[in-house]
């Protein structure tokens, strides 16, 4: 009982042995940190042990940090995460009599046991990146993982300090390889053949231009710059230069973090001009595909980052005394059998932008015939490799050369972005928005049992190689990389996981390299403004959509109101498991409570189960219909289609017109965009305490954080809200503001587009002076997994 004795009191032993028995009369498979506190909880009721005991012991201490309990044969196997992505595994007899610490592999063969005994004498496939990491500084902390540049940005400084002759070199050269069309930028290394030469001209171009006035354009000084080897891209004007130029002078004198981070981000260094956005499944367009299969936030997402990010590079070009039209494009699949959209066009201009477009390329079969018909974001896997080698192609062509970044998004666009990289040798950012893996709860031990309808044996292998492959990563929440004290995170479950029968992976991702990075998105301030704003709206339109709202009859709103004067509580979203509208449906059902005060009023999908493509969406409807029926809500419920983006702010702005409140009750949530955009709207909104929400809200000030997992937890959530409304009303007016300065405090696209570019930059440098050599060998690791066993996995698919 050694390693028991160094985790729990003395005089608590005798109890933990007593708690094992308890948990030995019923083995139901594998127990979760939330399984076990409510065993332990009945546990001491049964054993009258007092609440103190319950609430505080070294015992309930060690329960919190237990993720996965399970039994095989005679032993309790114990998954302990004794701190952020941190764990030790522990094997335990069931007598409580000793207790022996493992390793990850034998943990994993244990797991392996309980899908089938016979794995027992298979040897399985390994897969471990760690090893590949040498190359890398690695962060220490555990609560710092996720500020890469901040890390990145102290490394490398101190790095400058204690080696300035390497490194003062490698700058100088690092800053003479950036070209515009084939024009130099910053130096002409054919003057300044050598730091030296450079140390000394910089200073002398520093006193030259510090005596003339700070407002002089740069095209008035551009000839005099040139003689002397300095060439555009140092800033727009006198004043700007010399701040750049002695930025420079004080990092390669005295180096420091804030230095390089702002030297690196004003000089185009390099010059990020064209942009590749991937982003292969659903349908992707600006009008009529919100709340189809596999459409939703995310296009929602890339559409305002492309809009914001063309406005930045535009500005930091200006600024860097540069003529550039920034190019950005969005690369998506071209579906023929469009249905009404724009989805069968190949190249469609970006609303609101100069040079941003859409472009789209059709997905190919073995036999090279178009793939006509949308295909679910389970199933593409088979065409992402033809359709990364058609990508490269038409990228270069339409860029006229390479990318300067390429941007993956979700499990297949980050696939396809890795490939690109690879092959075009540019850096690479991923953004996953989600990973299916923590979404469906024993998705990679049960594979086999998903496998039919998801294919996660191919989701997760993609997500790891791009993972490893990608330059940096961005997260919209700390929680998505590294979850909370008592959660494990997104990317965290990537760490180490067994698909039995296929693989044991010991080492999926090395989180604490500096490539991690939040960045939360914003929102479109033009679409989405609080309701009071009463001069921005439009009346024509209010009207339209409120009678369409809580009146109107038409063949595609399902339900009437027979009291539409009563407070609306709103939801939208797609029509899918996870993002659990049924859920909701049936919390207002079972609350009398809220049925006598509210209407429920949703847009989701479609109304009608022939329209729907997608067997998840079609049960998810079904479900909705049967819950109406069973809790006799009709008159009481109003159902309606996907509604377009344009229309989605003047929606929220009327519900909070009639007093109403927005919900949305996913089980899981990566980020919530929705979320966003109704507090920005004024509405008070409630969002699931799993995920990103946590990092949006704050509870009980700018909206409210809610237990989904149950549908009485939810109304439970909801009535306590109402019930204080009835004794406070000018609540709801506190959460409405509240909300609104949050969003306009924090969550802005502008500040999105900074710290990306900014991100870039650094990363591109860090290539260049450091990791280029190391990452050769893990990507031909990537290169082994991807040939042999994705491609492998994935050819069968096609068929």
């Amino acid at each position: 009982m050694q390693n028991i004795e160094k985790l729990i009191v003395k005089e608590e032993i005798s109890v933990f042995k007593n708690f094992v028995y308890y948990l030995s009369l019923n083995r139901n498979g594998i127990l979760l940190r939330n399984d076990l506190i409510i065993i332990f909880k009945k546990f001491c009721e049964k054993n009258s042990l007092d609440e103190n005991f319950y609430t505080r012991s070294s015992l309930r201490l060690f329960i919190n940090k237990i993720q996965e309990l399970f039994f095989s044969m005679d032993y309790l196997l114990i998954m302990y995460r004794y701190d952020i992505a941190r764990y030790r595994f522990f094997c335990l007899r069931v007598d409580g009599e000793t207790m022996t610490e493992i390793k990850l592999s034998k943990f994993l063969k244990y797991k392996d046991l309980i899908v089938d005994r016979q794995l027992s004498d298979e040897k399985s496939l390994v897969i471990d990146y760690i090893p590949f990491y040498n190359y890398t500084p690695l962060i220490k902390d555990p609560k710092k993982i996720g500020n890469g540049t901040t890390f990145l940005n102290r490394y490398l400084s101190s790095r400058i300090f204690n080696n300035p002759s390497e490194w003062n070199s490698e700058i100088f050269q690092f800053m003479k390889m950036h070209k515009y069309q084939e024009k130099q930028l910053l130096i002409n290394g054919v003057i300044l053949k050598d730091f030296n030469t450079f140390y000394e001209g910089l200073g002398n171009m520093i006193g030259t231009l510090s005596r003339i006035g700070r407002d002089t354009p740069f095209s008035e000084i551009e000839k005099d710059m040139k003689k002397s080897g300095f060439v555009a891209g140092w800033g727009n004007c006198a004043g700007r230069i010399v701040e750049t130029m002695q930025l420079l002078m004080d990092l390669l004198n005295e180096p420091d973090d804030i230095l390089l981070e702002e030297f690196i981000s004003r000089v185009p260094m390099p010059l990020i001009s064209k942009v590749a956005i991937i982003s292969p499944h659903g349908w992707f367009a600006q009008e009529n595909v919100l709340g189809r299969p596999d459409t939703g936030g995310q296009v929602i997402y890339i559409l305002d980052q492309v809009k914001a990010l063309e406005k930045h590079l535009k500005k930091e070009a200006e600024l860097s005394g540069l003529k550039v039209i920034p190019a950005i494009v969005v690369l998506t699949r071209l579906i023929p059998d469009s249905e009404g959209t724009t989805c069968n066009i190949k190249k469609e201009k970006i609303f609101g932008t100069e040079n941003c477009y859409i472009l789209r390329i059709p997905f190919r079969d073995r036999n090279n015939n178009v793939i006509n018909q949308w295909i679910s974001r389970f199933e593409i896997w088979p065409y992402l490799d033809r359709f990364a080698g058609d990508a490269a192609t038409e990228l270069t062509g339409e860029f006229r050369g390479r990318p300067d970044l390429i941007i993956g998004n979700y499990s297949d666009g980050n696939l396809v972005a890795s490939i690109l990289s690879r092959k075009l040798d540019v850096i690479m950012c991923s953004i996953a928005h989600a990973l299916e893996k923590t979404k469906y709860l024993f998705s990679d031990l049960y594979w086999k049992n998903f496998e039919k309808d998801y294919n996660f044996s191919l989701q997760f292998v993609a997500d790891m190689i791009s993972m490893n492959k990608s330059d940096f990563i961005i997260a919209s929440t700390h929680q998505e990389i590294i979850g909370t004290e008592d959660t494990m995170g997104q990317y965290e479950s990537y760490q180490f996981f067994t698909m039995p029968g296929l693989m044991q992976v010991s080492g999926g991702v090395n989180l604490y390299t500096p490539k991690f990075n939040v960045i939360p998105p914003g929102v479109d301030e033009s679409i989405y403004y609080p309701f009071y704003e009463r001069e921005r709206r439009v009346n024509t339109k209010t009207e339209v959509w409120e009678k369409r709202l809580f009146y109107d009859q038409s063949d595609d709103v399902f339900g009437h109101l027979d009291n539409p004067e009563l407070k609306p509580v709103f939801t939208m979203a797609r029509f899918d498991r996870i993002k659990n509208i049924t859920g909701l449906i049936e919390a207002f059902g079972m609350s009398s409570y809220l049925q006598e005060r509210c209407n429920l009023v949703f847009a989701a999908g479609t109304t009608k189960v022939e329209n729907s493509g997608d067997n998840e969406e079609q049960d998810e409807i079904r479900r909705a219909y049967s819950l109406i029926e069973k809790y006799n809500l009709t008159g009481k419920v109003r159902w309606l289609p996907s509604i377009s983006k344009i229309d989605t702010g003047e929606v929220y702005r009327i519900i909070a017109d009639n007093g109403g409140i927005f919900v949305q009750p996913a089980l899981f949530e990566a980020f919530g965009l929705t979320i966003l955009e109704a507090m920005l709207s004024g509405l008070p909104t409630f969002g699931p305490m799993f995920g990103g929400p946590l990092e949006i809200i704050e509870n009980g000030k700018s909206g409210f954080l809610l237990n989904t997992s149950k549908p009485e937890m939810i109304s439970e959530g909801l009535e306590l809200f109402y019930r204080g409304i009835e004794n406070r009303s000018i609540i709801w007016d506190d959460i409405s503001r509240a909300g609104v300065e949050r969003v306009r405090t924090t969550f802005t696209w502008s500040l999105y587009s900074e710290k990306l570019i900014r991100q870039t930059k650094l990363y591109g440098f860090w290539r260049y002076t450091e990791t280029a050599e190391g990452k050769i060998e893990i990507d031909r690791y990537n290169d082994i997994i991807y040939h042999f066993l994705f491609r492998e996995r994935a050819k069968p698919l096609s068929l």
